[in-house]
C-alpha cells in the first residue's frame, strides 16, 4: 500500500476540530455552532482505519528497508576484506635478526631489505642462480669478494654484503627505489645508460614486485 498525504491531511485537519480546548466533544461544538464541514465519527472511523493500515504498512516498508540494508552492509564488509592488501613478505625468525642488524647498520628499512631477500632466493641461504649469484640477497662472486663476503653462503654476511652494496645504490640514484632496486638487478651500467628503470621485462617485474612487497610489509606492520 503506498501512504496517501492526503489521509494524514485530513488527520492534521479535522481530528482537532472534533475536540475543543474545555474537553467537549465535537458533538456539542456542532450543536452549539451549526452546521459544519467536520468529518462526523463513521468519518473519523474510516480515517482511523486508513491510518492504522499506513502504519502496517510503512511497518513492512521499514523491515524491507533494513533487511536491504543488511544485505548491503554484508556485502560491503566482503568487498572490503577481498580488497585488503595481502600481507608482507614472510621474515623466517632465524634470519629475523640478521635482517634487522645488516638494516640497522646500513640504515635501510628492514622490509625492504626483506622484500629483496624474497625476490632474490626465496629466503634460501644457500640459493644458486644460473648465472652463479649466491646466497639470500643473491651475490655474485666479484661483487661480494667486492664487498667483503668471504663466505655467500653465511646468511650473516651475505646480508651484510647486500644490505651494503644496496645502500651504496640508494646513495647513487638519490634516494630513488625503483633506480637502485633495478641497478641490483640488471646492473648500475643498465640503469645509467636508459637513465632510469632498463626496459627489461625481467627488471621491470623485479621492481614492481619488491616495490609492492614493500609497501604491503609496510601496511601491516
Amino acid at each position: 500500500m503506498s501512504i496517501d498525504p492526503s489521509a494524514i491531511t485530513s488527520i492534521i485537519t479535522y481530528v482537532p476540530k472534533l475536540y475543543d480546548t474545555n474537553g467537549s466533544d465535537g458533538a456539542d461544538a456542532a450543536q452549539e455552532s451549526g452546521p459544519t464541514d467536520a468529518p462526523g465519527f463513521g468519518d473519523l472511523d474510516a480515517l482511523e482505519r486508513r491510518f492504522n493500515a499506513m502504519i502496517a504498512d510503512l511497518s513492512k516498508q521499514l523491515a524491507a528497508f533494513e533487511s536491504s540494508f543488511t544485505r548491503a552492509m554484508g556485502e560491503l564488509v566482503k568487498g572490503y576484506q577481498s580488497a585488503t592488501p595481502p600481507s608482507g613478505p614472510v621474515r623466517p625468525v632465524k634470519f629475523a635478526s640478521t635482517i634487522a642488524d645488516a638494516a640497522k647498520r646500513n640504515e635501510i628499512d628492514p622490509a625492504l631489505l626483506s622484500a629483496v631477500i624474497g625476490q632474490e632466493s626465496g629466503f634460501q641461504p644457500r640459493a644458486v642462480s644460473s648465472a652463479g649469484a649466491m646466497g639470500l640477497m643473491q651475490l655474485m662472486p666479484d661483487t661480494a669478494r667486492g664487498l667483503g663476503v668471504r663466505d655467500p653462503f653465511d646468511p650473516a654476511q651475505n646480508v651484510e654484503g647486500g644490505a651494503k652494496y644496496l645502500r651504496g645504490l640508494i646513495d647513487r640514484y638519490h634516494g630513488r627505489l625503483d633506480y637502485a632496486l633495478a641497478a641490483y638487478n640488471a646492473g648500475p651500467g643498465a640503469v645509467d645508460k636508459y637513465g632510469g628503470v632498463p626496459p627489461y621485462p625481467e627488471t621491470q617485474a623485479y621492481v614492481k614486485n619488491i616495490l609492492s612487497s614493500y609497501r604491503s610489509a609496510a601496511l601491516t606492520t
